[in-house]
């Protein structure tokens, strides 16, 4: 443990190498998260969630991710945690730096390993530097950083990486630290006080409004139900049922899975009480789910899978019905995951992520710094583009 004194208080830091290293109550309270009815807190960042990762063996030493977690110490009290994993690959981030990684080692260096504060596996926006409620996040993330700067020393890594942290976290690092900021895109969906779907349709274009009908008219008049199940209803064949589904659709896409039947299990017992499953079924097999999360604010589709091909049921499934949640539970946002430029049509509208980091090597730096740059400029083009294909009814309109 390392201890650093300041003027008003002894603060020391750790690193653990497991979640189980630190109890649940005090990681909790730093990411501000109840696992009760009030909802309060984003479940990706709680530590249910991240013992569900390390259980079920889908974040390990095995699979690359090498939990170092680093907690601050204010008097014994833990008032400070950042997620931290040591990587030796790129896979399950969501934030592709695989040509930082390829230029650098045609260079002659090394790029793994690395750091990576992240949830593993989850391209959700949110805080990253979790801090106990009454404490200054501004003093409390300049130490987080401070013992991070230290682990790459001390791991003669190449770089550290924090991804999907918010702009207000950001705003936090002290100035004479400096990370190098990157941004990139998904969609999107924003609650403006919807009383029901046909309300919000009524905001969209006659054109847009006309396809959204049709597209759930087909669905709805088909052989095919859909079932919601959420909190005390799911069961533990929810978890084999869905897990099913999730192979099927990733072994098609990609050919190999992040996730295991054990940690949809694992997910169910521990954070039922934050989860949403849309289930499809024809004939009463299922055939078909998708999965969300959610907290007091937003619903967060996840996961999707399908052991055979119907048309618009992607869109009802992961769109439209997490749509209906969110008005009904009055959540302000739907967040769909990365990527989908076909969220647009459907009311979901371009929103930035970002993250920040650091290279050892100055060289590295400064390349990957003018790169930023460029990739910057090219990011806020496509959102002014975006935006032009908003399906939102205009003053012409």
């Amino acid at each position: 443990m390392n201890t650093i004194k300041t003027e008003l208080t002894n603060f020391s830091t750790s690193v653990i190498e497991s979640v189980h290293q630190i109890d649940r109550n005090a990681w909790n309270e730093c990411a501000n998260f109840k696992n009760n009815s009030s909802n309060i807190g984003n479940p990706f960042l709680s530590h249910e969630f991240f013992c569900c990762l390390e259980d079920s063996g889908s974040v390990s030493e095995k699979t690359g991710w090498i939990s170092q977690h680093i907690l601050l110490y204010c008097d014994n009290l833990v008032v400070g945690i950042l997620p931290n994993f040591l990587k030796n690959h790129s896979w399950g981030e969501y934030i592709f730096d695989q040509v930082f990684a390829q230029a650098w080692e045609n260079a002659g260096g090394q790029y793994y390993p690395k750091l990576l504060s992240a949830v593993p596996f989850s391209p959700v926006p949110g805080e990253r530097f979790l801090i106990k409620a009454g404490y200054d996040k501004k003093q409390i993330t300049g130490l987080l950083l401070k013992a991070l700067e230290n682990l790459m020393q001390i791991y003669k890594v190449s770089s550290s990486h924090i991804n999907f942290i918010t702009k207000e976290q950001i705003k936090n690092i002290p100035k004479d630290n400096y990370w190098l900021e990157r941004q990139n895109i998904q969609f999107h969906w924003k609650n403006e006080n919807y009383q029901d779907f046909e309300h919000f349709l009524s905001k969209l274009s006659s054109s847009k409004r006309k396809v959204i009908k049709r597209e759930r008219k087909e669905i709805f008049n088909s052989s095919i139900n859909l079932e919601i199940i959420r909190s005390e209803e799911i069961k533990g064949e929810h978890a084999k049922l869905f897990n099913k589904f999730y192979l099927s659709t990733i072994e098609k896409k990609w050919g190999g899975a992040y996730l295991n039947e054990k940690f949809w299990h694992l997910l169910l017992e521990n954070l039922k009480k934050r989860i949403v499953f849309i289930f499809a079924k024809e004939n009463n097999d299922y055939f078909a789910g998708a999965i969300n999360l959610f907290d007091s604010n937003t619903i967060y589709g996840r996961n999707w899978g399908s052991l055979k091909q119907v048309k618009f049921l992607h869109f009802e499934a992961c769109y439209y019905q997490a749509i209906d949640f969110a008005i009904s539970n009055k959540l302000k946002n739907v967040e769909a995951g990365a990527q989908g430029i076909h969220k647009i049509q459907r009311g979901y509208m371009p929103a930035k992520t970002y993250s920040i980091h650091k290279f050892s090597n100055e060289n590295l730096s400064n390349a990957i710094e003018n790169y930023i740059k460029a990739e910057k400029l090219q990011i806020n083009n496509e959102i002014n583009i975006l935006k032009q294909k908003s399906p939102f009814k205009t003053l012409n309109d």
